[in-house]
């Protein structure tokens, strides 16, 4: 699951700028660990200090000790397990266990599946592919239905929303 991307070098000491990507604040602290997309999990970045810089965190990972070893860096995101993730709280989902789901209207059309969250400010906004691409909004009145165990998504569309 990623948790964040970081940005550029920040410095000359091995500090780098990370956009954080998780909604857990606790995530990004002295101690965590984080798997370089693309590198093997085996080998973690561990995070010495964090501070705080215009939307976004500064980060020191323990190993990196100038800005070329920080450049290397640019652009990566920063991912952690899905045990790691723990569970959702109460009336919540985490992103990775939406992603796949069918989605199927209450009279039974199958919609497509959901290939991508988009966090919008308002609601969450599922993009369900299937013959068309739909945009879902997670909302009371829309999502009647999610079935992790079956693997599906039950909407009651509002007028005009399947519409192209």
């Amino acid at each position: 699951m990623v948790t964040g991307r970081v940005i550029k070098p920040y410095g000359v000491r091995g500090w780098v700028k990370v956009e954080v990507l998780t909604t857990n604040p606790l995530r990004f602290q002295a101690g965590s660990a984080f798997i370089l997309e693309g590198r093997e999990r085996e080998s973690r970045l561990v995070v010495e200090e964090v501070g705080e810089m215009r939307g976004a965190l500064l980060v020191k990972f323990r190993g990196l000790e100038d800005r070329e070893q920080a450049e290397e860096l640019t652009g990566c995101r920063l991912l952690i397990t899905t045990e790691e993730v723990g569970e959702a709280p109460p009336d919540s989902l985490w992103e990775h266990q939406v992603i796949g789901l069918e989605v199927r209207t209450r009279d039974g059309k199958f919609l497509g599946e959901v290939e991508e969250l988009l966090e919008t400010g308002a609601n969450d906004v599922l993009v369900v592919r299937g013959e068309t691409e739909c945009l879902i909004p997670m909302i009371g009145e829309v999502i009647k239905e999610i079935d992790l165990e079956d693997g599906v998504i039950i909407i009651e569309p509002l007028p005009g929303l399947l519409e192209a």
